[in-house]
């Protein structure tokens, strides 16, 4: 198997090199997959131990090298290679630039057999024809742990009930996991979130923790301006039953911003800006709000579930901190949203059969473990990629939401016409006025919903 080269250490021994588009490495990689470990592991996706078959086929596939995206690929890429005779390339692609080198990729008929993306442009590329659709495979020729996967995630990759993907990281919400400082809130005598807490105590909380005097802020969030990361604060509020909080209508084709739940979202956000209980952008420590937790400035932080460990190994030691889940909203509702990765096959493959088994092993349980394990992400839509003992050893905050992703959690806030980018833009850059003090919502909740709706409008892309 071909890839870039990694940090740290080689994947393997004598490898060559490979290239697509800037390469910024920042990885972690094994030089085979780990033992299977007791409990909860998910089984091997593959048993074989014949020869591989002589064969001419070359699988060409998309990774990204940031943050550990690369390592299962590369990893169960090479085990496939071995066992099948298909070699496997591994060809790395800065992340934020797959949404666009995917389509000019499939434009210009260079783009890879297995492919990587993002709910931002997962259907509007299906639409265009780039990724292909795979019901018949998984009528004729299913993954041996395909029922191992939650519902709710296999539907949040669909479209109009046709599947094309499966799941890669899975977020059951941006802010879904609050990260607090316990060193700091122990020293303020102040008491820890716990399971099951409710939005006015993690006010209440926030309002005691936060010095102004010495820049210390009471919360955070990794994000409340796009779609994704709002929807899942904000599906805290109203009824349980109630879809209501939902910044869209069920159907995707019209923004409902301008209404009594969001408004009573607004009014409990800004008045914790205006209070400097939680940080502006001004604030931040080189444009992140994560860096501010990190740094003992936030005594508590709402982020993605795996983001806790990535944060321990940030903090290494100079706080104690631990994390719960996003408390409930006034009236008992848990919000989540679903948001994540996944591996496509590219509908121009000239091998198609191949690309299917490869895309077999990069969505299996096994590779979840992988994903966490070695490449110190989140695991993907299996359950038992969830509630593996070695995976909630890493963070148990995985084993915790475990809980929800069976439940099933809410679903990516899609435009019906899938221009998901265009749309999050404009409500981003509008919603950041309200919360940067500029506007108040108010004044400016009509026109955010008047500026989207112009998007949504807009016909589906061909």
């Amino acid at each position: 198997m071909q890839r870039n080269s990694i940090t740290r250490r080689k994947f393997l021994q004598g490898v060559a090199v490979t290239s697509f588009g800037v390469v910024g490495a920042q990885l972690m990689a094994a030089c085979s997959a780990p033992a299977p470990a007791a409990g909860g592991d998910a089984a091997p996706a593959t048993d074989s131990s014949a020869a591989p078959a002589a064969t001419d086929v070359t699988l060409r596939v998309q990774a990204a090298p940031e943050s550990g995206q690369a390592i299962m690929p590369s990893i169960l890429g090479q085990r496939y290679q071995d066992e099948s005779g298909v070699q496997v390339v591994i060809e790395e692609t800065i992340y934020a630039e797959i949404e666009t080198k995917t389509q000019t990729g499939f434009i210009s008929n260079t783009l890879q057999d297995l492919l990587y993306g993002h709910h931002r442009w997962l259907y509007i590329n299906f639409l265009k024809g780039i990724y292909m659709q795979i019901d018949d495979f998984l009528a004729s020729d299913p993954p041996a742990d395909y029922d191992d996967l939650y519902p709710s995630i296999m539907a949040g990759n669909a479209l109009d009930g046709k599947n094309f993907s499966f799941p890669g990281v899975v977020h059951p919400g941006g802010n879904i996991a609050v990260n607090y400082n316990k060193t700091y809130l122990e020293e303020k005598g102040l008491p820890l979130p716990v399971d099951g807490w409710t939005f006015s105590e993690w006010t209440e909380l926030a309002k005691a923790a936060a010095d102004e005097a010495n820049g210390i802020f009471g919360l955070g969030f990794d994000g409340m301006n796009s779609f994704h990361y709002y929807s899942n604060v904000s599906r805290s509020f109203g009824s349980p039953d109630s879809k209501e909080s939902d910044v869209m209508n069920a159907d995707g084709t019209q923004l409902q911003y301008d209404t009594p739940i969001h408004a009573e979202v607004a009014a409990w956000y800004t008045d914790l800006l205006e209070n400097r209980v939680a940080p502006r952008i001004s604030d931040y420590i080189e444009n992140s709000p994560t860096r501010l937790f990190v740094a003992g400035l936030t005594a508590t932080h709402a982020s993605t579930v795996g983001n806790t460990v990535a944060l321990l190994n940030q903090i290494d030691g100079a706080f104690e901190m631990d994390a719960v889940l996003l408390p409930v909203g006034p009236e008992g509702r848990q919000g989540t949203c679903y948001s994540g990765n996944q591996h496509m096959i590219n509908s121009n493959t000239a091998h198609p059969e191949e690309a299917w088994e490869l895309l077999k092993l990069y969505g299996s349980g096994e590779a979840g473990v992988l994903m966490v394990l070695e490449g110190k992400l989140q695991p993907n839509g299996h359950k038992s990629a969830w509630t593996n003992a070695d995976v909630v050893a890493v963070n148990h905050m995985l084993g915790v939401s475990d809980g929800l992703l069976t439940a099933g959690i809410e679903p990516f806030p899609m435009p019906k016409n899938t221009r998901f980018t265009e749309a999050n833009n404009v409500f981003l850059n509008e919603i950041n006025l309200i919360w940067e003090g500029e506007v108040s919502y108010a004044e400016h909740a009509a026109v955010i919903d008047e500026k989207v709706n112009e998007v949504l409008s807009l016909d589906r892309p061909e």
